[in-house]
């Protein structure tokens, strides 16, 4: 139920950053899901990589091409009902700590690794954006 709220509100929104932003929550949301049932990270970790590095980077870069736009207030309740929703559905289903510091992930032996490479990309991510000029960014329609 959760992932066919997520495709409809990819599919019928008008604005490109709320289509961003939906598609980045269902990649996220279904790569925990894939954690929890597979009972390993390596898997889920690999297709958000995937799908962060590959997809999500051709159609962020097509959506700075298009005019921004403010939020339609429809948008906005279609996203806090949203996320009441998949609150109460994953402590639903779940029926345990779902914090994030309580995953399996941070409390093995490599726990510290991880946090190194999360920290590692965060920062390369932001040395990217520093380096990079704000007048040599994407190309935009006006």
């Amino acid at each position: 139920m959760l992932f066919f709220g997520l495709s409809v509100f990819f599919v019928s929104s008008v604005q490109p950053m709320f289509m961003v932003s939906s598609l980045i929550m269902l990649v996220l949301i279904y790569s925990y899901v894939v954690y929890n049932v597979m009972g390993g990270y390596w898997f889920s970790y690999m297709l958000m990589m995937v799908m962060m590095s590959g997809v999500l980077v051709v159609f962020t870069y097509m959506v700075s091409l298009s005019p921004n736009e403010s939020f339609e207030n429809y948008n906005l309740v279609y996203v806090f009902i949203f996320m009441v929703f998949a609150v109460s559905e994953f402590s639903y289903i779940y029926g345990k700590n779902m914090s994030f510091l309580s995953l399996v992930l941070w409390n093995s032996y490599f726990g510290i690794f991880n946090l190194f490479m999360v920290s590692f990309l965060l920062s390369v991510m932001l040395i990217v954006v520093w380096l990079s000029c704000k007048n040599d960014g994407a190309m935009r329609v006006y």
